[in-house]
């Protein structure tokens, strides 16, 4: 990151995503096949309903930590893809696709929270981002030392 700094400038948008994975229905269904697709219960549902399924949910979910890594890998690609409008197979931007504006570059880095769950920091480039920022500030003569003596 500290060389894209150098090559691109600061970057303008800081962003962090944490998928819920507790009751991920995308690992039951990885990690039990058919008979992980049972339907999350309705929120209207007998509270037991609940507490046993979260409690299945979670037990899944520290059984598999390949499974959690796999569904976080995808949902990084659907922030990347969807979200960034970057194109990953030509590694470029898809110009005015991006939810922030058109790319110079990205990147991220990823983290364990203390609960086990991975979460990603974005760090984004936005093309003409910087002439902006330059374009915006006054520039007002700045008076030196000398000169507010001999006002």
């Amino acid at each position: 990151m500290f060389a894209m700094t150098a090559s691109f400038g600061l970057p303008c948008v800081l962003f962090t995503i944490t998928p819920e994975d507790a009751v991920n229905f995308r690992i039951r269904v990885m990690a039990k096949g058919e008979a992980g697709s049972q339907i999350p219960p309705s929120v209207g549902s007998e509270e037991g309903f609940h507490r046993d399924y979260v409690m299945e949910s979670e037990k899944i979910r520290i059984e598999n930590p390949g499974l959690r890594a796999i569904d976080f890998e995808n949902v990084i690609g659907i922030v990347v893809e969807e979200i960034l409008g970057w194109d990953r197979k030509n590694n470029c931007n898809k110009v005015g696709y991006g939810l922030f504006g058109d790319l110079d570059a990205w990147s991220f880095a990823v983290e364990e929270q203390g609960r086990k769950t991975l979460h990603a920091h974005f760090l984004l480039w936005v093309k003409g981002y910087n002439e902006l920022i330059e374009g915006l500030t006054v520039s007002t003569p700045v008076m030196t030392a000398q000169a507010l003596i001999k006002v």
